[in-house]
């Protein structure tokens, strides 16, 4: 029995150290769409930062936004949100700009960019991996004029990242706060995980759990691997997470997706 979903982060997974999608791993996912199953990108990406790595594949799926937050269907509607108040995501915004200034601030409202706008190195750097253009502003006061956020998105130097993490853990223990790359602090509204997104997908497409699989490459994508049948740890996995009991492929850029799909769909 073919697996009903395949669920899979973007960076460092679907896509190589290139930002690209390989030949073997694009002809894999074609072969198993047309078999009748489902190809389902999990990102904390933004909707408009992953729909031109649909638009390569040339198919229409459905795909997770903001590690959760968001959850659109093949036509890019939205089927379920999770939102920080704009009230909420302004205060932490000007409390990294008081005691925090290593790090740099973005805010998400569905395809809505806005950063600080002081010209960083770390959102130029973000802009060239995603190929979108961030809204600079002036103050953080500007957030209050969103309708609401899906995710704030901190930056800096990975020994500062590591230094200020457990300190805005505690501050805001309502929220979920991760690392998702040693340069990056992802914060969404608490209930938002990846494998709440998978397990919402799962009740919505009727799929048990072991028509299921899905592939990652990091600590974020932890709770999306726990959820289904069968999770996949790619080969550039930190290696705390390789030694956990997940299944291991190669990693992204010798085709680790396509290796499993193509074992899969014989």
């Amino acid at each position: 029995m073919f697996p009903k979903l395949v669920f899979s982060d973007i960076d460092g997974t679907l896509l190589n150290s290139s930002h690209q999608i390989t030949f073997k791993t694009k002809k894999a996912i074609l072969r198993m769409v047309a078999a009748g199953s489902k190809f389902i990108p999990v990102s904390a990406r933004m909707p408009a930062a992953i729909l031109p790595v649909i638009e390569v594949l040339g198919l229409k799926m459905p795909f997770v936004a903001y590690n959760g937050a968001l959850i659109c269907d093949e036509n890019n509607q939205e089927l379920n949100s999770l939102t920080l108040s704009t009230e909420m995501a302004k205060e932490i915004c000007q409390d990294v700009e008081n005691n925090y200034p290593e790090l740099v601030w973005n805010v998400y409202s569905a395809d809505f960019w806005l950063a600080t706008g002081a010209d960083h190195y770390w959102i130029k750097n973000e802009e060239s991996v995603v190929g979108l253009k961030a809204t600079r502003c002036r103050s953080a006061e500007e957030i209050a004029k969103l309708t609401a956020v899906h995710k704030l998105l901190l930056m800096g130097p990975a020994q500062k990242v590591d230094q200020y993490l457990p300190l805005l853990k505690t501050k805001y223990h309502q929220l979920a706060i991760n690392q998702s790359a040693p340069h990056l602090i992802e914060i969404t509204a608490n209930r938002v995980e990846k494998s709440q997104a998978v397990l919402w997908m799962m009740n919505y497409y009727q799929a048990v759990l072991g028509e299921t699989v899905a592939f990652g490459d990091n600590f974020n994508d932890l709770g999306m691997l726990k959820v289904v049948g069968n999770g996949y740890v790619m080969g550039n996995a930190p290696q705390e997470l390789k030694t956990m009991d997940f299944k291991q492929t190669l990693d992204n850029n010798h085709d680790g997706i396509a290796q499993v799909l193509n074992h899969l769909f014989k």
